[in-house]
């Protein structure tokens, strides 16, 4: 449901707020999310209830971000947006395929979902501090063409 409700947001919003802007809405959500989720277990409160109840916020927020970041990528080089497809497209895979045998190695009945909430934690990071890599770069980029 919250991946719907996030490609629902995209498909309205998309064109007013713009791609970047509801990326990082987009990675914002799925960062409140799991630190909710991990803070919740951390006090000892957590539950598979807690655990994939707070997961809708996980996918509200890639229902943001997986649509505008892939038209974003596909936008830079139109005449490369085949290849920019393919390695986008492997780099969500094979990331999402070593991170899943990196939290398989790591998980246990002794560690619970902690292990799995740090890594995922990880990576909400990276993506916001992706996002607004973007973002500078982009006012950069704004800033030397009106200076010009």
């Amino acid at each position: 449901l919250g991946y719907f409700f996030g490609n629902w947001i995209t498909g309205s919003f998309a064109q007013r707020f713009g791609a970047n802007r509801l990326v990082l809405i987009g990675t914002l959500i799925n960062f409140g999310g799991i630190l909710l989720s991990l803070c919740i277990f951390l006090a000892g409160f957590g539950s598979p209830l807690s655990f994939f109840g707070l997961m809708s916020f996980v996918g509200l927020g890639n229902g943001l971000v997986i649509p505008n970041a892939t038209a974003g990528m596909l936008s830079v080089r139109p005449h490369l947006a085949g290849s920019a497809s393919g390695l986008g497209g492997a780099i969500m895979i094979g990331g999402g395929a070593a991170l899943s045998a990196l939290a398989g190695a790591m998980l246990s009945k002794e560690t619970g979902a902690f292990p799995l909430l740090y890594i995922m934690l990880a990576t909400a990071i990276a993506a916001v501090a992706s996002i607004l890599a973007v973002l500078l770069r982009e006012r950069r980029l704004a800033n030397a063409v009106q200076h010009r």
